[in-house]
């Protein structure tokens, strides 16, 4: 799963960086090293016109056919191998797919050790999403896949890591929904090789000491061959 993460730029900061533009909703999202479920995120969606827009979501997709924004279970992951089956992301899985920029994000293993992961060369990592429109408000979930390789040993998930090269195939509207997931699924198998982690200090309050590695831990720096 994935339950907290980083985006510690600020909206027009972030689109600079990713060489996109941004619309209003953009302007609510607040930068943070410890950003949790519920909050307003950042997103990248595809426009109209075949270009890309950063945007504001709230994180927990809440499906248009819902007669609340309180569901009773969780829906700010969903799993890349069932959402285009699952009657709340079958739509976003159709229509609403969308890319959530961070820097990185905290896994915690069995001891509940939190660790965090990130690219080794700290570029800005993209996890696919599903963004829902709830009585017009954007709503969003990041999806997981099962965790391979060292990264199995920390937790069973690990969100869905697109590369930049494969980008566009995500976005192809006129791939579908069954089709999109298993190719995320399998480029999200090859990203691990990206990333790196270590151990950190439980996760309370804000700022980047949330990432400065704890050297007494155990698998302190472990890399993702």
């Amino acid at each position: 799963m994935c339950g907290r993460f980083a985006m510690p730029w600020d909206p027009d900061e972030l689109a600079d960086r990713l060489g996109v533009n941004t619309n209003e909703d953009a302007r609510s999202v607040a930068p943070s090293y410890n950003i949790a479920p519920d909050a307003t995120i950042a997103v990248i969606r595809r426009t109209a016109d075949g270009g890309s827009l950063l945007a504001g979501a709230r994180w927990n997709l809440i499906p248009a056919w819902s007669d609340t924004d309180r569901l009773p279970y969780p829906t700010f992951n969903a799993r890349v191998e069932s959402a285009a089956d699952k009657p709340t992301f079958r739509d976003a899985a159709r229509h609403g797919r969308i890319l959530i920029p961070m820097l990185g994000y905290y896994e915690w293993d069995a001891p509940r050790t939190p660790y965090w992961f990130h690219a080794r060369d700290n570029r800005i990592l993209l996890a696919a999403g599903l963004l829902s429109i709830w009585r017009g408000m954007p709503t969003c979930s990041i999806l997981t896949r099962r965790a391979e390789g060292r990264c199995a040993e920390i937790h069973d998930r690990m969100p869905v890591v697109i590369p930049p090269s494969r980008v566009q195939p995500w976005f192809d509207s006129g791939t579908d929904a069954q089709t999109a997931l298993r190719g995320a699924d399998r480029d999200g198998g090859g990203a691990v090789r990206l990333l790196a982690s270590h151990p950190v200090a439980p996760l309370r309050g804000d700022g980047p000491r949330l990432i400065e590695p704890v050297v007494s831990a155990p698998r302190q720096g472990m890399l993702f061959d």
